[in-house]
């Protein structure tokens, strides 16, 4: 399968060429290119709409390369992530880490679909990571969205926008790629989108792809596994001991899927768009390295040959139907999704250290997750070009996780802890559920030519229930036990926005909102093993008000545009995870927390050749007043030495996890004609994201800057494109997050590291048709 898809790949390669679009602007002597978008549900351009928002065509992100909404991060402010790789991330906005609690703190939409991360699993609110091939455009909405979008968001939202059927029009298009990763091998793979058209009222449009790339992280077998010389207890010299195996270049990656969308419009007034999508990852093994021996090794060292798989299955399906009411739009949004992830992970050092019982063997541990959530929207949006604008809505949305985790052993010493575990060292089955109702308006009214005025409200309620069952060596009853709990709560989320906008070059604006994240109940007990017993209590909701100032400038006739803000965020009752010294965490609210800074995005164009785009933020987000219980919780390991800030109980500023204070992306362009009617397009592009913490047995585990620079080289016709690549230039190995995939327990001795591709070389060709 793997040399079918390289074969696929080189195929392609050999039959076309490609095209590459300049990002910031066009490529005739006009100004830079006007993005439209309806981020306030009606349709206008970044730059007149006056709230802090970035946006990128499909074309724009063809041109710079970037295929996943994770490679987007980089490129846009005030965006942030914490990563294990394809399908592993979750993301964050303007220091709003989603590190804790049971929902995200940005929401994530495909068209007009929330989809909910997993709420229970310990790999973090990772959402899917969907092909971006034919889409029409990617918002990244900065602040709540709660008034204008019924799931709600507290930190921002991420829409993905597909392209839609066209009716009467018959195209296609194909893309191909070969590249070689260094330390890895070769990746391949491809993508087709069909429209077809069926009469004057029906059209259908197909996008397939799979792709396949290399690993480049060894798994390495030791025989026997050495323990620290000093306490002959726990991870010892591993590059000391002796090899039974290796494993090369483990964390390979398969992605195949389909969209199938078919568009129903019988009349000008009336369409139902319908839209069903599978995707299927694969990957050999996790992007992360063994910290000790750290990152020049690459490697993950166990006590025996245990493959970490990672499946990950992804069905949707939607409806959204809209009816022209004269006044206003009715738009039913249904919605439905089934995920279903499946890991096996390496347990040996982590259970022998908190059970005390060597030598190591192997020891796999599974999690299974599957996620479904229906969501239903239903709202009315108005029409026309007055000066009034409004959007009411009510929605509901119905999320369940179902988390089960699994080890067991033919060790007879784990016997002797119990007689009646039958060698199971941890089975859970850990049930969640949210439902959440909601009710929003949102309007704005332009009282002058230059003045604007717009308010919204969303009224939540949600409820969320848990139910733990657990058995096992680990469990808090080894001989199996039951715990339930729930929560519910409501409440209102107000928005306020006044903008300036003295000709149709400036746009300022001043807004506050609020944003809210569901709180949850009590996982349960801790286990049985050195947790010390006890239940932690449920978790609060947390909420924020997000205060800012903003401008988008046009200049030189629109050569050069300048958007920048700078926000003020209080966060209360932040949601936080705490790692306890038994390498076990619960959830829990650490405190009051605020976050500020400015965010700027640049876009030029310097001459009819060359043009220019840069971004850039800076972010200072802390729990500035964490509660009492926390700092007790945090303050059980031996931590403070590595939060600058953090002296002790009574004097301790913490940092917000995951959260880089600076970053910062440009990108410079070239294009000239060639021949007769091809272009010439070269670009390159350097990103860079600062310091930051995340946490693994310990909290505030420091995780170094990195710069990863980019190169591309184009030459397109009309309908024929090709593109050289290079990807991560200097080869730079970044530590991205660290124990984000841990699901089993963290340990003392040792990270696992997420790390980012090596050097990368290869070639793009596209075909349209």
């Amino acid at each position: 399968m793997r040399s079918m898809r390289v074969l696929w790949g080189a195929a392609v390669v050999s039959a076309v060429c490609v095209s590459p679009v300049v990002f910031a602007a066009d490529a005739d002597e006009g100004g830079l290119q006007e993005v439209v978008v309806t981020a306030q549900r009606f349709n206008s351009t970044v730059q007149d709409t006056p709230i802090s928002l970035s946006a990128i065509t499909g074309a724009q992100l063809d041109a710079a390369g970037i295929t996943s909404v994770e490679g987007l991060a980089h490129e846009v402010p005030g965006l942030s992530m914490r990563s294990a790789g394809p399908g592993q991330t979750e993301y964050e906005a303007r220091g709003l880490a989603s590190s804790g609690g049971s929902a995200p703190t940005v929401g994530f939409y495909l068209d007009d679909v929330p989809l909910s991360p997993p709420a229970t699993s310990q790999t973090g609110k990772v959402v899917i990571d969907p092909n971006l091939y034919d889409v029409d455009r990617i918002e990244l909405l900065r602040g709540p969205q709660g008034t204008l979008y019924g799931s709600g968001s507290m930190g921002g939202t991420v829409r993905v926008i597909t392209n839609q059927p066209k009716l009467d029009t018959f195209e296609g298009s194909v893309q191909g790629t070969l590249s070689d990763t260094q330390g890895g091998g070769a990746n391949g793979g491809g993508n087709l989108m069909v429209n077809l058209p069926f009469g004057d009222t029906l059209a259908a449009r197909l996008v397939l792809t799979d792709t396949y790339r290399s690993g480049w992280i060894d798994r390495i077998a030791l025989n026997p596994f050495p323990l620290d010389a000093g306490t002959s207890t726990g991870r010892g010299n591993v590059l000391a001991a002796p090899v039974q195996s290796v494993f090369k270049n483990v964390n390979t990656e398969h992605l195949d899927g389909g969209r199938f969308t078919v568009l129903f419009k019988p009349n000008d007034d009336f369409n139902v768009v319908t839209t069903v999508l599978y995707q299927h990852m694969g990957m050999g093994g996790y992007d992360e390295f063994d910290d000790p021996p750290g990152s020049h090794y690459l490697a993950h060292y166990e006590a025996g040959n245990q493959g970490e798989t990672v499946d990950d299955w992804f069905h949707y399906y939607s409806i959204e139907a809209t009816l022209n009411l004269s006044f206003a739009d009715l738009t039913s949004t249904s919605g439905y999704f089934q995920r279903h992830e499946l890991q096996t992970q390496d347990a040996s050092e982590s259970i022998s250290f908190f059970a005390g019982i060597y030598p190591y063997q192997t020891l796999p541990f599974s999690e299974v997750d599957i996620t479904r959530q229906f969501s239903q929207e239903l709202r009315l949006t108005s029409r026309g070009d007055g000066a009034l604008h409004w959007v009411a809505g009510v929605f509901f949305s119905d999320d369940s996780s179902d988390w089960d985790e699994y080890a067991l052993t033919s060790n007879p010493d784990f016997a002797s802890t119990d007689p009646n575990t039958n060698g199971v060292i941890y089975s859970g089955d850990q049930y969640y559920r949210v439902r959440q109702t909601a009710g929003f308006v949102d309007g704005s009214y332009a009282f002058t030519d230059q003045w604007k005025f717009s308010t919204g409200v969303r009224y939540y309620h949600y409820s969320s229930t848990t139910n733990v069952f657990g058995v096992g060596v680990f469990a808090p009853t080894p001989d199996g036990s039951t715990f339930v709990d729930s929560v519910a709560s409501s409440g209102l989320n107000p928005r306020f926005n006044l903008s300036y906008s003295p000709n149709g070059d400036l746009n300022t604006y001043l807004s506050a909102s609020k944003g809210y994240r569901p709180g949850g109940p009590s996982y349960g007990p801790f286990p049985q093993l050195n947790c010390g017993g006890g239940t932690p209590p449920p978790y609060k909701s947390d909420s924020i008000w997000d205060y800012e100032v903003g401008e988008k400038a046009k200049l030189f006739d629109n050569w050069l545009t300048i958007n920048s803000d700078v926000y003020y965020i209080k966060w209360s009752n932040v949601q936080e995870t705490v790692a306890v010294p038994c390498g076990y965490t619960f959830e829990a609210n650490a405190g009051d927390g605020r976050s500020y800074g400015p965010e700027v995005e640049v876009n030029a164009k310097l001459s009819s050749n060359w043009s220019l785009a840069a971004s850039a933020s800076y972010t200072n987000a802390q729990i500035n007043h964490p509660s009492s219980t926390f700092i007790a919780a945090v303050l059980t390991n031996p931590v403070l030495g590595g939060i600058p800030g953090c002296e002790s109980a009574s004097h301790c500023s913490l940092p917000i996890l995951n959260v880089p204070k600076e970053a910062a992306s440009l990108s410079l362009i070239y294009t000239q004609p060639v021949l007769s009617d091809d272009t010439l397009t070269a670009r390159v592009t350097d990103n860079f994201t600062g310091h930051s913490f995340d946490q693994d047995y310990q909290f505030g585990v420091s995780l170094p800057s990195y710069n990863l620079a980019s190169g591309r080289l184009g030459l397109s016709s009309d309908k024929w494109t090709a593109t050289l690549f290079i990807d991560n230039i200097t080869n730079k190995v970044a530590e991205l997050a660290s124990n984000n995939t841990q699901f089993q327990f963290n340990i003392p001795q040792m990270s696992r590291i997420s790390t980012n591709q090596p050097r990368t070389f290869g070639t793009e060709v596209n075909y349209k048709f």
